[in-house]
């Protein structure tokens, strides 16, 4: 459960080394906090959303790094809460020991996902929004990027609240004929009343659909690369991803295990999946890999089959 009281920090960049680093903490205790790590009455500079350089100082007063401090008061910060964004050079070295600090000092490391969990607790984002945040991160193509864009300014959330709001009008109607039975409901109200529900229900299936195409732009389109052996499969995933990733050789069975790469095509993101040729085969190392093609041809949203057009088609 998420402690309101609990004021929370961690670095908000990924992990690693690199020119800057931006640590954010959040909660009730955050001034309290940098005024324990800040030199005297830096916290008095502090203006809503200005970037503030200052020193953080250890325990012994001895300098951590130089770094800018954006302060952000509550309710409008991205958690809803107190929030201050310290941007600091980014080695692994000073960003541990600023950590380290702010722990000392009060914070309390930030579970995974925390930061979108208390903005979505505060009312800042709905669920939809707190769900896109990480679409939005992960995004590995244009058109996923957009969707992802899109839902997180809300537009999904507001069809889902539409409806809810249509929903709850049609309930109040029924409800208030259930409460006063002496008072008959009309041919037409009711009519009205079952063709506005149906409506809804339209709406919220076309709304359901559009699940597994957001599930597509998500995770990307996984597309299995099959066919016999030696027709050009490995060939045609080199091509595709403009440089040698797979083995190519005139040798049948050459390729034993999949072979996963993504390319963006279109706007959209291809899992493309490089496979073992499929045929009759004693090798039981050969065995295994076609045995793993069936698995990916499974579970695969699109298959391309690769033949050698020299050759008579083979009839299923």
């Amino acid at each position: 459960m998420t402690d309101p009281e609990r004021t929370i920090a961690a670095q908000a960049t990924a992990a690693g080394q690199g020119a800057i680093a931006v640590i954010r903490m959040s909660g009730p205790g955050c001034m309290d906090i940098l005024k324990q790590c800040t030199p005297a009455a830096f916290t008095e500079r502090l203006r809503p959303r200005r970037a503030t350089l200052v020193r953080i100082r250890d325990a012994e007063g001895a300098a951590i790094d130089q770094a800018l401090v954006t302060w952000f008061p509550a309710p409008a910060s991205y958690t809803g809460e107190d929030t201050a964004e310290i941007s600091c050079h980014g080695g692994m070295l000073v960003t541990g020991r600023l950590l380290k600090r702010l722990y000392q000092c009060g914070a309390s490391p930030a579970e995974p996902g925390e930061f979108t969990k208390r903005a979505f607790l505060n009312g800042r984002m709905d669920l939809t929004q707190a769900e896109a945040v990480m679409d939005v991160i992960s995004a590995g193509s244009d058109l996923a990027l957009k969707a992802a864009q899109t839902q997180l300014d809300g537009g999904v959330g507001a069809q889902v609240d539409a409806l809810k709001d249509s929903l709850v009008h049609v309930l109040a109607h029924i409800e208030a004929y259930i409460d006063f039975p002496d008072e008959d409901i009309s041919p037409d109200t009711a009519s009205d009343l079952l063709a506005r529900l149906r409506s809804m229900e339209e709406k919220l299936s076309a709304l359901l659909r559009t699940a597994e195409g957001g599930r597509l732009l998500r995770e990307g389109i996984r597309t299995a690369i099959a066919g016999p052996p030696n027709v050009g499969k490995s060939s045609l995933l080199n091509t595709l991803l403009g440089y040698d990733r797979a083995i190519v050789s005139n040798i049948a069975g050459t390729t034993r295990d999949t072979v996963e790469e993504s390319v963006q095509l279109a706007g959209l993101a291809l899992r493309l999946i490089d496979t073992a040729g499929i045929r009759e085969s004693s090798d039981v190392i050969e065995q295994a890999g076609i045995t793993r093609t069936n698995r990916a041809l499974e579970a695969a949203d699109l298959v391309l089959e690769v033949a050698d057009a020299s050759m008579p088609r083979v009839k299923d």
